[in-house]
């Protein structure tokens, strides 16, 4: 990866000119380069402790290490940036689209209603009428002969009634003379638009057109027309009003939530703003560039900096829209500077998130703490030679010398700015693991909330076309007289537009099928369908209303008809407006593959993600793949789901398939006037999204973790030279003459016949050493690949290795602080223990390399006791 030099660290070109935008950056920058520069001093006075090339080494290494932090801390918050308005551009033009399908259906179905074909026929009659008395200057009929244009303008209110995002439903002749509008007074009397004409073209399903309208008033719309042909011949054209900034900027104010200062646009084909969701950032109008990875998604516009996104559109069943775009963006000082709220603090706790970071991120802790235990290794070594240099060393009563002690002093300041590196690095890891399960979280509750956003917009959709086509009038004539190929022809066609279906059907009022759309299921012409929706429907007087059967097998859908489904049912009206409906019409959902799509479309980008419908009995009813059965209940409980208000999210935590899975539960509110403020209802859905972030940790070793031995300084005049060290978490300790080294990882040599506790040999200065060790010795728990190695020396010169969990410190302490101690099982009964006291509560257990020995080569102890080396047990 290409780096750029920027404060004196290497960065990633796409960043590097974000830094200043970047508070956080700066936030761990500051402390590791002033911790940085204290090497400088502390090298000149290593030159006295004879540790000088090891601290530059540490230094190197921790100074490529910063630079790496922060590259890695930079690019994490500017992909995590991308992610969030990317994914929000994504969702915003996607919802469009899948709400401008059901526009091209929806116009190709009302270009067949009968009453509009008998409006447009008169108006051809009455042209024809008036061209064969033109030459005797007879009088043309003023009225129409068809119908009353208020009571088709009425018919127009009553579908628009259902469908509420409709503004403006108007028919034109060919002419472009207007014959009936909704809204007659923003219709200008005649339409020159050849945009809208064009839908009279052969071969054009439909047309849309964006822009001033007279149709509007010469106001700004988003208009789909299709042509209309009368019985007699005479064509015009059906045009229907989309309210797009109705949809669009509800739509805005909820993506843009939660993202400060953002702004989210549409755009046209040409890149011009269409709609905005802040007209005083960007305006209408503007022309707006696009940004892409090339660019760092970065543009100015008005002479402010963005960070933008954009997205075109997915499509959905094979529609891909009016060719425009969406793009949100975010001002680029805002883009990095709030830093997340701590939401993490009582989820995901002893959960490995590896999985969550890449690579290089998951190795700078142990990367740092790599370095951190070299560092310590050198130091214990720095140690043991000063006090060597100046035969202090094991001479109990002496007094350090100033030399010594200044070369001790020095270098436990040069441990302590290590650790205080190796500190700023874990707690800069930290916060990017709260940050990054932060924004698992909130893409989790959002991403839920959009799956039940397209869920609720979908099946409003389906309300509405139940109750729009039952007032279709050639149904309601073939069910009048009985006619099944009529209303076969008729469901046919409806069902060519809309694709959503497995099957549209029409009943009797006794409930018995009298046609369907598709000619391979014609096996259940005649059945009596039965349910609780059938009588529901049949029952209903008011054509605003519907019913929906309860997710469940009904006989209409899937192999033999086994298969759970939602029906959508209504009455049909008598042609003669009588109060008896003729029958009703119902429409059975394609739910499997249709809600799969739904919830992929809301699917988390991250692997092994899921998302679920589900009912507040935790019934599922859809699923992004396979491994959930439609038809079950979800494997564990979710108390939420019982009492969830409707509109609500909530984000938690649950441990499924061995794994901590974060999910996100949204409930259903509806969707305009689709089931909005209605009481809970056990058949309520809810979409469940599961992001896994990683198995459980064994947390375990972190509760037998003691804290650090903190000697007692000496106050008698017999002083110990100690070197300590932890093992199974417990401090044990070595006189430390008996210390020569603590050696850096190393390949050990297998010994097949050494004994349990021998790991095998080591080569030290020339000679191949045994190497102990001492929590399979002393606690029957061996200790990891990771040990810490110490070369150890008896009084009779002969040399093992011991290892050990961690080095802890190289210390004085005075004799009279030892305390005497029974003997523990497990060690050698015959040696004398002794413990030392510290300044809290831990207790050091100290060893003795000879009886170390003895317990490894099985030589006999000396009788004794005075020359007793001394051991403590554990």
């Amino acid at each position: 990866m290409t780096k750029v030099w920027r404060k004196g660290l290497p960065f990633s070109t796409e960043v590097a000119p974000l830094l200043a935008a970047m508070p956080l950056l700066e936030e761990y920058r500051e402390p590791l380069m002033r911790l940085q520069g204290a090497w400088d001093s502390l090298s000149l006075l290593g030159q006295m402790s004879g540790a000088a090339t090891d601290m530059a080494d540490t230094r190197s290494a921790f100074e490529a290490l910063t630079g790496r932090l922060l590259d890695s801390l930079a690019r994490r918050q500017f992909d995590n940036a991308v992610q969030q308005l990317q994914g929000r551009s994504q969702v915003a033009i996607d919802i469009l689209v899948r709400n401008l399908f059901e526009r091209t259906a929806d116009v190709g179905f009302l270009a067949a209603d009968g009453p509009l074909r008998a409006i447009l026929a008169a108006d051809r009659d009455r042209a024809d009428h008036a061209a064969d008395h033109a030459a005797d200057h007879a009088a043309v009929p003023a009225s129409d002969p068809i119908a009353d244009r208020a009571a088709v303008q009425q018919r127009l209110a009553d579908y628009v009634a259902k469908y509420s995002v409709y503004d403006q439903v108007a028919l034109l002749a060919a002419d472009g003379r207007s014959l009936v509008a909704l809204h007659p007074e923003r219709c200008a009397d005649r339409v020159h638009d050849p945009r809208l004409l064009r839908a009279l073209d052969p071969g054009q399903p439909f047309v849309e057109v964006h822009g001033p309208s007279p149709l509007l008033g010469g106001a700004s719309g988003l208009i789909y027309a299709a042509a209309v042909t009368a019985d007699n011949g005479a064509r015009g054209v059906l045009c229907l009003s989309f309210k797009l900034e109705d949809e669009m900027l509800g739509l805005f104010r909820a993506l843009c939530a939660g993202v400060p200062r953002s702004v989210l646009v549409l755009k046209d084909a040409e890149g011009r703003v269409l709609l905005t969701s802040d007209p005083w950032q960007i305006p209408l109008g503007a022309p707006l560039a696009a940004a892409d990875r090339a660019q760092g998604f970065c543009i100015d516009f008005a002479g402010r900096d963005y960070l933008a996104c954009s997205a075109t559109a997915s499509g959905y069943e094979g529609y891909f829209g009016p060719g425009w775009s969406a793009q949100m963006l975010q001002p680029l000082q805002h883009a990095f500077a709030d830093a997340p709220p701590p939401r993490t603090e009582a989820r995901a706790r002893g959960v490995d998130t590896r999985e969550l970071f890449d690579e290089e991120l998951r190795s700078i802790p142990l990367e740092a703490r790599r370095i951190q235990r070299e560092l310590s290794r050198s130091l214990w070594n720095g140690k043991l030679k000063s006090r060597s240099r100046d035969g202090h060393l094991g001479a109990a009563g002496s007094v350090a010398s100033g030399n010594a002690d200044f070369a001790v002093t020095l270098l436990n300041e040069v441990e302590r700015t290590g650790e205080q590196l190796r500190q700023v690095f874990e707690r800069a890891i930290h916060q990017l693991e709260e940050s990054a399960l932060g924004a698992v979280f909130d893409t989790v509750g959002f991403q839920s909330e959009l799956a039940i956003s397209i869920v609720n917009r979908n099946l409003y959709e389906r309300a509405n076309d139940c109750r729009w086509w039952a007032q279709d009038a050639r149904l309601q004539q073939a069910l009048a007289r009985g006619d099944v190929a009529a209303a076969t022809e008729v469901l046919s066609s409806i069902h060519a537009l809309y694709t959503v279906y497995s099957l549209l059907l029409v009943f009797d009022a006794q409930g018995r099928v009298l046609a369907v759309s598709d000619p391979a299921q014609s096996h259940h012409l005649g059945r009596s369908v039965q349910g609780d929706w059938v009588h529901g429907a049949l029952a209903l007087r008011d054509s605003s209303q519907y019913v929906v059967s309860a997710h469940e097998p009904c006989g209409l859908y899937g192999d033999n008809g086994a298969s759970p489904c939602l029906v959508y049912a209504t009455a049909v009206p008598h042609p003669d407006s009588s109060t008896a409906p003729v029958g009703g019409i119902a429409i059975v959902f394609d739910g499997q593959p249709q809600f799969r799509a739904m919830l992929r479309a809301a699917l988390p980008s991250q692997p092994g993600s899921a998302a679920l419908l589900v009912t507040r009995s935790g019934e599922i009813v859809a699923s992004s793949d396979a491994h959930w059965a439609v038809g079950q209940s979800f494997p564990l409980p979710l108390p939420q789901l019982a009492t969830l208000p409707p509109d609500q999210v909530v984000t938690g935590e649950l441990a499924l398939q061995g794994r901590v899975q974060a999910y996100g539960l949204a409930m259903s509110g509806g969707y305009r006037e689709y089931r909005r403020h209605m009481p809970p209802h056990p058949q309520d859905l809810a979409a469940l999204v599961l992001l896994p972030l990683g198995p459980r940790q064994d947390d375990s070793s972190d509760a037998q973790k003691s804290a650090a031995f903190q000697p007692l300084p000496p106050s008698g005049r017999q002083v110990l030279d100690l070197a300590s060290f932890q093992v199974d978490h417990q401090w044990l300790g070595l006189s430390a003459p008996q210390v020569l080294a603590a050696v850096g990882r190393q390949r050990i040599t297998a010994w097949p016949q050494a004994p349990a506790a021998v790991r095998g040999m080591l080569g030290f200065e020339g000679r191949m050493l045994p190497v102990l060790d001492l929590g399979q010795l002393l606690f029957h728990r061996p200790g990891g690949d990771d040990a810490a190695l110490l070369v150890c020396a008896t009084r009779e010169g002969q040399r093992l290795v011991l290892a050990v969990q961690q080095l802890g410190q190289v210390f004085q302490s005075g004799a009279e602080q030892l305390q005497p101690s029974p003997t523990r099982p497990g060690w050698a009964a015959q040696a004398r223990v002794h413990l030392l006291k510290g300044k809290g509560a831990e207790m050091l257990t100290l060893l003795d390399c000879d009886d170390l020995w003895r317990l490894v080569s099985g030589i006999p102890a000396p009788s004794s006791a005075d020359d007793q080396p001394l051991l403590a047990a554990d």
